[in-house]
């Protein structure tokens, strides 16, 4: 099976559980993870995920009550931790760990058991769906083409949008109208999370051999300082430093990847 017919075939089978009817969805369930083990690239990025892992610990942060008393799950905000936590799920109801039923009926509770049913696809499989395939760069022919639409729309409503400003001068209070720009205050926050991150997931990592470990333990406190610095020209170097390190250690490619991006942005914001 060529590499994105694996993609495909995962996409059909979380498609396929949101057609089901529940009583028959432990069958749709065992199907997604059969896709996944299917695609080796699709079982790295989960592996990865998994390192260090605490399925009973991360479950309890997620879930929570609501004023009314009913239980829910508040996905993580990053992808990797959604992955994590999704795929283990699904892993407890094809080992009968957990009842499916009982998990929609106690987490995702609606009117009844088919719009539970209806929130636990659209809250919890579609962001796994989501994000997996976003790592590995793919999207479905329907995908592609509400793109496609969106991409078209966007330039129409900029060229009305041109037209329309032209006579017309910014009403805010900022330094030449640069009201989107990222801020540095901003980046370093996001910057402490991620290297923290990363310490606490190389901390657990028994690959990593020790002579790199100190190194990156010494980067990153060095780009922590750089950043209490607000120091730019430390921080750049050092960054080169920590992704040569980084490269090679599966564990935080994510992380890595969420840095790389966050820095895009920040750079990109003032192009």
């Amino acid at each position: 099976m060529e590499i994105e017919e694996q993609y495909q075939a995962f996409c059909d089978a979380c498609e396929e559980l949101r057609s089901a009817k529940i009583i028959l969805a432990d069958a749709k369930v065992s199907k997604i993870l059969r896709s996944i083990v299917s695609s080796p690239n699709l079982v790295e990025i989960v592996g990865d995920a998994l390192v260090g892992y605490d399925f009973e610990e991360e479950l309890s942060k997620c879930t929570g009550t609501d004023m009314e008393g009913n239980q829910h799950i508040t996905l993580p905000a990053e992808p990797y931790r959604v992955i994590a936590l999704v795929f283990s799920i699904l892993s407890e109801f094809d080992g009968r760990k957990l009842d499916l039923q009982e998990f929609v009926h106690q987490y995702f509770n609606a009117e009844n058991l088919t719009q539970s049913f209806a929130r636990f696809n659209n809250e919890m499989i579609e962001p796994f769906r989501v994000f997996l395939c976003e790592w590995v760069g793919y999207k479905t022919k329907k995908e592609k083409i509400e793109d496609m639409l969106f991409a078209k729309e966007e330039v129409e409503n900029k060229v009305e949008d041109e037209e329309i400003s032209e006579d017309k001068e910014c009403e805010c209070d900022c330094c030449e109208c640069e009201c989107e720009e990222d801020s540095p205050e901003a980046l370093f926050e996001d910057l402490k999370v991620i290297f923290n991150q990363i310490k606490e997931t190389i901390k657990l990592d028994t690959k990593i051999k020790q002579d790199r470990l100190d190194d990156l333990n010494i980067t990153l406190d060095g780009l922590l300082a750089s950043i209490e610095l607000a120091n730019f020209k430390i921080l750049n170097a050092l960054l080169i430093s920590l992704n040569n390190l980084l490269t090679p250690i599966k564990s935080v490619r994510f992380y890595n990847m969420e840095l790389q991006n966050r820095l895009a942005k920040f750079y990109d914001s003032f192009m």
